[in-house]
């Protein structure tokens, strides 16, 4: 699949699941020894950071000796982009990656077709507990065009047809387009749906609402954002079927997925080690939240080691009664977010509203809707920001948004936190 050596990890990944946590907790220590040598040897950043604090390779054999390293932040990753790159950087054949911005912080970064490929393995594994199997048809409720009007080029749709997936976005979500949609499932009939919560919570509802009980599946897997008890209740009832929730990180390479018990999130320990610190950047204790940490294990054009993802989790120690030996992380926090509904009906979701300033020169921003007819957009200007990046998202956000509402951009310093010292990338002041 895409020149991926997606089918080659997806063979190993479920053979490895049944492993025993001290197989698996060995093979990821082996893991990541090989990522530290090379980091050592061929990044300058981590070649620099292990030099200031007297550490060699050596000194980093398990997990645990993770902490002697700091932890790196988006700032950083800012301030210190060419060295993050490897000195044989070119012989990895990178490509560009860019995160949506699920916290409010776009970032762009390197990644491997191997990490692709492993990420891609990763979650078909974690689709296959709940029945599918590659070339199954399903739907996806996401970041598809974005921009208006803008028909698929020719490799996205080839990919599509080749996925036996049917591209819906997320974007724009009112009566007059779930219509539309309904009709194309019902025409395409996919056993499964993947997709932004939110999104497909809405398209619950609306089905619902109108008494459209005749689109039935397999199961629902659901990315990107908090999945809301009330969420999975209402998707569920709608689709006869059950709900298989998933963490993923791409830019840091965490990843964690549901399995048919429901009793957590399996971290796909082989291709990442997720750390989980308090306020003070100590490990906690299993049953406690910390903030994630990843270091993605296969990444070697630019590793990102002890990378502050920006969400929140809670490691446990038991293991899952479905016998897989791969740790459980049982919530996830930090990326609930409101959706906004707008007065003339249409609705915008968050994740999907992201996706709108992934090509922006932004270092982060946030959308506030004001009134049933008003949105705030404020701004902290990325290195490289011009006026083209201000029309960009402005006329992406104008077309979804529909007439009669008003957009005002706000350029700020920064975008302090919650009182609870998270960040929300979307507000919606008016009471639904």
């Amino acid at each position: 699949m895409l020149g991926t050596r997606l089918l080659k990890y997806l063979q190993e990944l479920e053979e490895t699941q049944w492993w025993s946590p001290e197989q698996l907790q060995e093979l990821q220590n082996e893991k990541l020894r090989a990522l530290i040598k090379h980091a050592y040897e061929n990044v300058p950043y981590y070649h620099r950071v292990f030099r200031e604090r007297g550490l060699a390779a050596k000194d980093i054999q398990i997990v645990e000796d993770l902490s002697k390293l700091p932890i790196l932040t988006k700032d950083e990753i800012w301030q210190n982009f060419q060295d993050l790159m490897a000195k044989d950087f070119k012989k990895w054949k990178p490509f560009l990656g860019a995160t949506s911005g699920s916290t409010g912080e776009p970032l762009k970064y390197y990644v491997t077709m191997d990490v692709a490929s492993i990420n891609w393995a990763g979650m078909f594994r974690g689709w296959s507990w709940a029945g599918y199997r590659l070339g199954d048809k399903r739907a996806t409720f996401g970041g598809s065009s974005l921009v208006p009007d803008r028909p698929p080029t020719f490799t996205e749709r080839a990919r599509a047809i080749g996925e036996r997936n049917l591209r819906l976005s997320a974007v724009h979500m009112d009566d007059r387009k779930m219509t539309l949609y309904a009709e194309k499932l019902r025409r395409y009939k996919p056993s499964f749906v993947y997709g932004y919560p939110t999104a497909i919570y809405l398209f619950a509802d609306y089905l619902g609402r109108h008494k459209i009980n005749d689109i039935k599946l397999t199961a629902v897997f659901t990315t990107a954002e908090m999945l809301l008890p009330n969420y999975r209740e209402k998707i569920e009832q709608q689709f006869s079927c059950k709900v298989f929730d998933q963490y993923g990180s791409y830019d840091g390479g965490a990843q964690a997925l549901e399995c048919p018990t429901h009793q957590g999130y399996h971290i796909s320990m082989e291709k990442v080690v997720m750390e989980f610190v308090n306020e003070d950047k100590k490990p906690v204790p299993p049953g406690y939240s910390g903030e994630i940490l990843a270091t993605g294990l296969h990444n070697y054009a630019m590793p990102f080691i002890r990378y502050a993802v920006g969400d929140r989790g809670t490691p446990v120690e038991e293991q899952c009664p479905c016998g897989r030996g791969l740790p459980l992380m049982k919530s996830i926090e930090g990326r609930t977010t409101d959706f906004i509904v707008l007065g003339n009906g249409i609705v915008l979701s968050g994740p999907a509203l992201t996706l709108v300033f992934k090509d922006c020169h932004i270092k982060q921003y946030q959308v506030i809707q004001e009134a049933e007819a008003k949105l705030l957009i404020k701004v902290v200007k990325g290195e490289g920001y011009t006026d083209q990046d201000t029309s960009h998202f402005l006329s992406i956000i104008r077309a979804h948004a529909g007439e009669g509402i008003n957009i005002e951009t706000k350029f700020v310093d920064e975008i302090l936190p919650s009182e609870g010292g998270k960040y929300k990338f979307i507000i919606s002041k008016v009471s639904g």
